[in-house]
């Protein structure tokens, strides 16, 4: 039997498509396009296009539905694209973050809109496509339960071009309100889990190599993390993720976080202001005088640490950078990642800037965290893009590198060659940056 071809698109942000060396790999496979491939694998003939990580040839894409995965940083990316397949008479659906915050700007890109958790709504438009019936807009009434989901079809994700393609999720929402995050009013107040025995099958089916998972909040909820991890440890898996410091609050999470493969953690400290993280929301879950003994217990469990920062917060000025750089250093930080403040549609920040005529300008090409689309509180948007890449440039020095790096309990090897890699990538940085 023949299918509908259904062609699921990730476009990629500007400053990775434009720059002089164009990026073919990606840290992560993105999770989402998978999820939404498994939900029509048995009515569609179904193919996954990341141009994040190849350069297509859109023109050519044989076609009778296709669907877009919006962030905001590559919005008009993939209402560009959207538009050149209804040119062709091809219907087209816009999805994800962005599209649930700015609905009626979507609107004018697609035949159809999925607004929010695609589980249920996803489905109903493509009965509705199949049949006819193709509808403006779809929510779904209620968010899943998270128990008897599809595994993603990770298999229609480009061979090779992920440095981890074994992607898995085990939760979703966060109780959280920081200020700058979307996720609370994207996926919900609440965490929900998956049942343990299904992430735990689906892990056993993927192929060998380190497992990355995606959960916004590893830790979210101490006694499921307990019984995930316990169940990790017969598996004998390394695995990466994401996670917030009361891990180092909780000696028996640490350990069974540590025994179940656990290598490396991002981890959002954001800010060493107490201000800023006070002002960001966050300063209950993020107690900045704790963050040296933190970082030493979990480096001493030998997880590594790849910290994240923001830039120009209200209460930075240019010493913020020196500052921060010294930090990171001195506690050295195996790995770490710089942004500037970006406001994004949905969150209070985006809200109350611009309220306040803070925000420059709507381009959503730049809102991607390396460029300045808001007014500094105290300092020149010059002053706060230079002070950006040169941080990036001094923690990723070959003395930086040699100070942290060479540090490292275990897997020094891999943790010099990752900071190598990124120094040697500092020329295409920084090229972003100035796009």
């Amino acid at each position: 039997m023949k299918y509908p071809k259904l062609v699921l698109i990730h476009p990629a942000p500007d400053k990775d498509r434009l720059i002089s060396r164009r990026r073919t790999k990606s840290s992560v496979a993105q999770l989402n396009l998978p999820i939404l491939a498994a939900h029509a694998d048995d009515r569609f003939d179904v193919s996954i296009l990341d141009e994040n990580v190849e350069e297509i040839d859109f023109d050519a894409v044989d076609a009778d539905l296709v669907g877009i995965s919006l962030m905001t940083c590559t919005a008009l990316r993939g209402y560009e694209i959207a538009d050149g397949f209804r040119r062709r008479g091809v219907k087209v659906s816009l999805g994800g973050m962005h599209v649930f915050f700015m609905q009626d700007e979507a609107l004018e890109h697609a035949d159809s809109i999925v607004i929010g958790e695609a589980e249920y709504a996803w489905n109903d438009l493509l009965d509705d496509f199949l049949a006819g019936r193709l509808q403006r807009s779809y929510r779904a009434a209620t968010l899943h339960d998270l128990a008897g989901l599809p595994r993603p079809r990770l298999d229609l994700l480009k061979p090779g071009a992920y440095s981890f393609p074994n992607v898995v999720e085990t939760s979703r929402g966060c109780p959280n309100r920081c200020n700058y995050c979307a996720v609370t009013e994207f996926w919900g107040s609440r965490f929900r889990f998956r049942p343990v025995e299904e992430v735990i099958d689906e892990i056993k089916a993927l192929p060998p190599g380190d497992l990355l998972f995606i959960d916004d909040n590893m830790f979210g909820h101490s006694e499921r993390s307990k019984e995930l991890f316990t169940a990790l440890i017969p598996l004998k898996r390394r695995w990466v993720g994401q996670g917030d410091l009361r891990l180092a609050r909780d000696p028996e999470l640490l350990e069974l976080a540590a025994r179940s493969g656990c290598k490396w953690l991002f981890m959002g400290f954001e800010t060493t202001s107490v201000e800023n993280l006070r002002s960001l929301g966050k300063a209950k879950l993020n107690r900045a005088p704790e963050y040296e003994q933190s970082i030493s217990t979990i480096h001493k469990s030998g997880i590594k640490i790849l910290g994240s920062f923001m830039f120009g917060l209200d209460n930075d000025g240019p010493d913020v950078f020196a500052r921060t750089l010294d930090f990171c250093i001195e506690n050295r930080m195996e790995c770490a990642n710089f942004y500037v403040l970006t406001p994004l549609p949905g969150t209070k920040l985006f809200d109350e800037m611009k309220a306040n005529d803070r925000i420059e300008h709507f381009n959503w090409s730049r809102y991607d965290a390396n460029h300045v689309v808001i007014k500094p509180a105290h300092m020149s948007k010059k002053e706060l893009t230079e002070g950006y890449i040169r941080t990036y440039h001094a923690f990723y020095s070959m003395r930086s590198i040699a100070k942290r790096a060479l540090a490292t309990r275990r897997d020094k090897v891999h943790t010099v060659v990752m900071n190598i890699g990124r120094k040697l990538n500092a020329r295409y940085f920084e090229e972003g940056c100035r796009l």
